[in-house]
This record gives C-alpha cells, structure tokens and sequence, in this order.
C-alpha cells in the first residue's frame, strides 16, 4: 500500500537528516582541532517501480563523504616540532598497535614515556633513519624501513668523524722552508704555518690533529715550476713534550682492526698551486699512499683534493676536502673548517628542517641529522577511511600507497613552526544545520501525515 510506503519514506527522509545533522555537529565540535577535514553528507534517491499505473514513494540514501584533499589554512606557531603540508600528501604515524596511518595533523611533541615525537592523538611520527645525512632507500609503495623518530636513539650516542672540509688561505709571500720539515718528524723540523683540529673517534673521545702546512718550493717562471707546498697531519696526543718543539711525534694508537702505524704522520700529501689562480691543481698523496693524487678541478667532486686521515681507535678514515685552500698574496687565515662528527652529549632539542630532516641539537652544540621526513599519497584521498585520532587508513577505493620525499613525485612541501587547521568553515556549517533542521521536521510532518490517513482509511469501515 502507498500509505505505507509514506511513512517509510518520512522515516527514510529523518533518518536521511539526522546523518547531515551528525555531520554539521561533528564538524562544528572539530571547527579548531589540527588538520581535520570536513565531513559532508550527500543524499542519492530510492525509487521503487510499481508500473505506470501506480505509484509508491521510496526512500533517501545519506552517505558521508570527507573533504580531505582540500587544504586547511596555515596557522604559525613558536614550535619548530610542528610541521605543516602545503599541498598534497600526509605524514606516516603509527599507534601503540604498530598500525600504520597517515595524517594531516603535524602538532608533534617529544613524548617522555616512548621518547618518540607524537602528535595530540598520540601517533608516532614515522622517519627513515638518516644518520648523518646518508642516503636513505625509499620503499616508494609500502612503510617498509619506516620508524617512529625516538630521541632515545639520539641520546648519549657518538658518532665518529668521517669526512670534512679545511680551506684556508696560505700567505704566497712566504719563504720556502730548506732544512727539516714535519714529514721528517725530527726536533729540528721546520714549518710555515700551524693549525689544530678537532675529530671524534668511534666512542666519541676528541681527537686533536695538527696540521703543518710547509712550503717547499717557491714559484719559479724560469724553469718553470710552480709553488709547492706539504701537508702533514699528526696526533696532537702523541708529540713530543718538550718546551719549544712538538717533533718527534710517536706513532699513534692503531685504527680499529688495522695494523700499528709505520710513521706517526696520520696524513701527508705534496700540493701545488697554480700560480695565476692561486688554486690547488695538484695533490700528491703520500700518506696513505692509496689516497688520491692527480690533478685537482674546482668543479668536478672526482678530481677534488683529499686529504685521508686514518684516527686511532676508528673504523672509518676521515677524508677532508682541501681543495678550496688558496695561496695568494694574503697572511694565512683559516676560511672554513668543519669535520662531522660527535662526542657523546644529551640532546638539547630536535630541529627539523623544510626538507624532512630531523637533527639533535646537542648541549655542547653539535647538530646531527637523525632522520628524513617522507610525505605519502594515494591517488583518491577522499576514499581514505577515517579513524581516531584525525588519521586514515587505506582503502580498496583510495588505491595504493605511495610514499616520496617532500616536493618528489607530486607531494607538497614542508611548512615548518607552522600547523594546517581545520577545513570546517562555521558559517557554512550553521546554515546547513538550519536546513536540515527545516528538512528534519518537513520528514516528520509527511510521516504524520501519512499516519492520519492511515488512520482515516481504517476508520471507513466503521
């Protein structure tokens, strides 16, 4: 009977309400929370066919449906642990579970019980490790290799130096050295200029190095030859203790799995300089005679000047790059010097950067990069479900994972101090609430009124 279907129809059509009233109320009480993306109600029909002689009402399907592609505003605040997304993708987070989400919501905090940063909901952000700056390997469809970024891992860790950079100005004027010099190591040696550095071995005890820059020879057009400068670098630990030398040195501690040293030099190398740039365009490598020798070019990473130095108690040797060193008509100055590596300190802070880079920043200073940031997507990211805590999980409609550096493959960028809100605009949301409101009761009065004629057809037969 059509009555009955109009009443059906009536409670089709609340029922249909309630869910866009569900939706505004959930959108309003999220109106501020971080990253949260609209929901929407859309309403498809239901039509019954009872032949075209007859007719019967059929019914509303209310289906919810998250905006979830379209962007939030920025909002900036004081915190370099938060973390925003202009454009496309999502932050990978895990919960206590070990499920795996993604998010939009970048409010992390340093968790004191896990040590892990989280955000409000207690999601763990997720990072490759990146120790150092190394390379990472991206599994560009899958979480495989993520981690949750731990300050724990950061704590109380050394890490050993492995490369660097020393370039310095050495004064063109200076007299070439005739008698000793410090690859001889005897007290009589004599030198140009010295300097001192710092280096960290694999428990992270400081290793001083001196380095003596001697020149050997003076630029000479008339035969030719050009300026020629050694440079050799010792353990500060082992020199000699004398008032006025620190030749002879001794040999050092030998490195990690490697035999004792023959000669106390940990470095050496003959470098000359072309005398109408003042550049490096030669390097002849002595210690460790496997170290690079040939010419050097400025723009080309395979021909740059490197000087090897295998530490006492280190895996690793430290190749540090001198080729920007110049000789010009100008007193020895140190330009830039700067060797990676740590002593074992307690982390001060976390600091991330615009490219995903997660570095502690240690009490004594030190900045060590810890992890690397990657954004995910899906190719529908409204098909994505919504769980607790603003995250989503994947679905068979929101396709595959797909997971890449910041500003790679598609995905937006890295706002950093910086927090996406919420979608929700409230003036739209208080409007819909009044027509659904208006819809709600419309449903009742047609259900009420389906009823009252119910009622007068079974009172005929009275």
């Amino acid at each position: 009977m059509s009555l009955y279907n109009v009443l059906r129809t009536g409670v089709s059509g609340m029922e249909a309400q309630s869910f866009k009233l569900a939706t505004v109320a959930e959108n309003i009480a999220n109106s501020n929370t971080v990253g949260y993306k609209r929901a929407s109600t859309e309403f498809s029909s239901l039509v019954l066919d009872a032949g075209p002689s007859h007719y019967s009402s059929g019914a509303v399907e209310a289906t919810v449906r998250y905006n979830i592609s379209s962007q939030g505003a920025l909002s900036y605040t004081l915190s370099h642990t938060d973390i925003a997304v202009q454009g496309d993708g999502f932050f990978v987070v895990r919960d206590a579970n070990d499920g795996d989400y993604l998010t939009r919501a970048g409010s992390f905090v340093l968790d004191g019980q896990s040590g892990n940063l989280v955000n409000a909901a207690g999601l763990s952000l997720l990072g490759y490790p990146s120790v150092d700056g190394e390379e990472v390997t991206i599994t560009l469809n899958d979480t495989a290799g993520l981690e949750p970024v731990s300050m724990d891992q950061m704590n109380m860790r050394a890490t050993p130096s492995t490369s660097g950079i020393y370039r310095a100005n050495l004064d063109a004027d200076s007299p070439a050295v005739t008698g000793d010099v410090p690859s001889d190591n005897l007290a009589s040696s004599d030198f140009t200029v010295k300097s001192s550095v710092v280096a960290y071995d694999d428990l992270g005890r400081e290793v001083t190095l001196d380095v003596y820059w001697t020149k050997t020879q003076d630029y000479d057009p008339a035969v030719p030859q050009s300026a020629q400068w050694e440079v050799a670098v010792f353990d500060q630990s082992t020199a000699a203790a004398t008032p006025t030398t620190s030749f002879p040195y001794s040999n050092p501690n030998p490195p990690i799995g490697g035999a004792t040293p023959a000669s106390p030099i940990v470095a050496q190398a003959t470098v000359t300089f072309d005398e109408s740039t003042g550049s490096i365009n030669n390097i002849v490598s002595t210690v460790p005679a496997t170290g690079y020798s040939g010419s050097v070019d400025l723009n080309d990473p395979a021909q740059a000047a490197i000087l090897e130095i295998q530490l006492p108690n280190a895996t690793l040797p430290v190749l540090i790059d001198i080729t920007e060193t110049s000789q010009l008509a100008a007193d020895f100055e140190p330009l830039q010097v700067d060797i990676n590596g740590n002593a074992p300190a307690t982390v001060k802070d976390v600091v991330i950067d615009d490219e995903g880079r997660v570095y502690a920043l240690y009490e004594d200073g030190t900045e060590v990069e810890f992890y690397r940031l990657p954004l995910a997507n899906v190719p529908s990211p409204d098909q994505l479900r919504p769980m607790a805590g603003n995250a989503y999980a994947l679905t068979n409609e929101s396709g595959d994972i797909r997971i890449a550096l910041p500003d790679d493959a598609g995905n937006g960028s890295l706002v950093i101090g910086a927090l996406e809100q919420s979608n929700v605009e409230l003036a739209t949301e208080l409007t819909d609430m009044i027509i659904s409101q208006r819809a709600y009761t419309a449903n009742s009065k047609s259900f009420m009124t389906g009823g009252d004629l119910l009622e007068v057809l079974v009172n005929l037969k009275r």
